[in-house]
């Protein structure tokens, strides 16, 4: 009895997809084609790929920390942290490049044209981007190049992987170097400013401590001429003493602040590159997207699920108009009256009372 109520399950199981299985080939491989010429029809996308990491204070030629302390304050106006001790943080760069400043500077470049050889334009041209004022035409291209740019960092190596979305392999390559060329320069010229004001300031403050240490030792001289023999006695001695110790912290800022000027002056004309390039961009052989055998599989799949739901509804509608619903129990129903032809009939068969049966 359990085989057969099975039987029985699995007969309206498959009875269903049975009768319509034209139906459940038709529409998967419909919805596959379709995927094929939506993937022909877009227009393709190319990605590049560029890879740099933050060049170490050792291996940039003795960074001093002045140096990287100036980095280190403009990481902090990005709210990204920046290691001052040994390297730039590989978040900072990631951020950088996906900052407004950069972004800018990279519509503003100039590229070889994919739509008109041998001539080059701004990227912002390129693009075709339109606005009613050239405040708001590059407000558009910088929401437009964000999203073409991706970033992301390795944190096992403190690798940062840039990538560039184009229309066009060459371009998409020529956009991911130059913004590392933007980079930087974004960096250096930035290194270079805050060493600027480093040096002004150190400038300033070596001047006052020059002032401070001179007046220090003209009082040191001073007590000495005054006290030629102040051996011996405790007060003299300890007069002495305060005298020499104010002199030689004068000698210790003073020595600190030459250093740092020094310091700050060659910060100042140091070109130094900021990043390593591990990787350059280079042109694409295959595009990014569509992709015609992903886009089939997809509309495969899709179509697939969407045909058995489809199959589901019409056995539902066809169930319910060959077996209407069922008259709901409980409810008074008034006796039908009997015909004029089933009465008699009915009449011999009941018999009568009082009448006796041979």
């Amino acid at each position: 009895m359990a085989a057969h109520a099975e039987d029985v399950s699995l007969t309206e199981l498959l009875g269903p997809l049975v009768r319509r299985r034209k139906l459940l080939v038709a529409i998967p491989v419909g919805c596959a084609l379709l995927g094929v010429l939506v993937s022909l029809v877009m227009p393709s996308v190319y990605t590049a790929q560029t890879s740099i990491t933050p060049v170490s204070s050792s291996s940039s030629g003795g960074l001093s920390g002045s140096a990287l302390a100036s980095l280190a304050g403009l990481a902090g106006q990005l709210g990204v942290s920046a290691g001052v001790g040994t390297a730039i943080a590989p978040e900072f760069f990631a951020e950088v490049l996906k900052s407004r400043e950069l972004l800018t500077a990279t519509l503003e470049s100039r590229f070889k044209d994919p739509g008109a050889k041998g001539s080059e334009r701004a990227l912002l041209d390129i693009l075709d981007v339109d606005g009613d004022s050239p405040q708001v035409r590059m407000n558009r291209g910088v929401r437009i190049l964000t999203k073409k740019v991706k970033t992301r960092v390795d944190r096992p190596t403190g690798i940062v992987i840039l990538e560039v979305k184009a229309g066009n392999p060459q371009l998409a390559a020529d956009v991911a170097n130059q913004m590392r060329v933007v980079l930087n320069s974004f960096n250096l010229e930035r290194r270079q400013s805050q060493s600027r004001e480093q040096a002004r300031f150190t400038r300033e403050r070596l001047a006052e401590a020059e002032a401070e240490l001179r007046e220090a030792e003209r009082a040191e001289l001073r007590f000495l001429q005054a006290n030629r023999e102040y051996r011996g006695s405790p007060l003299l001695e300890f007069q002495a003493g305060q005298v020499k110790r104010a002199v030689e912290l004068r000698q210790e800022v003073y020595v600190s602040l030459v250093k740092a000027h020094d310091e700050a002056r060659i910060a100042e004309v140091r070109d130094t590159p900021v990043i390593t390039t591990i990787d350059s961009a280079v042109p694409p052989d295959m595009r990014s997207s569509p992709r015609p055998v992903l886009n089939s599989v997809i509309g495969l799949l899709m179509g697939g699920v969407f045909a058995l739901v489809l199959v589901f509804l019409l056995e539902q509608r066809a169930r319910a108009g060959r077996f209407p619903a069922p008259e709901p129990e409980g409810f008074w129903q008034p006796p039908v009256a009997a015909s004029g032809r089933d009465a008699p009939a009915r009449q011999e068969s009941e018999p009568i009372e009082g009448a006796s049966v041979r």
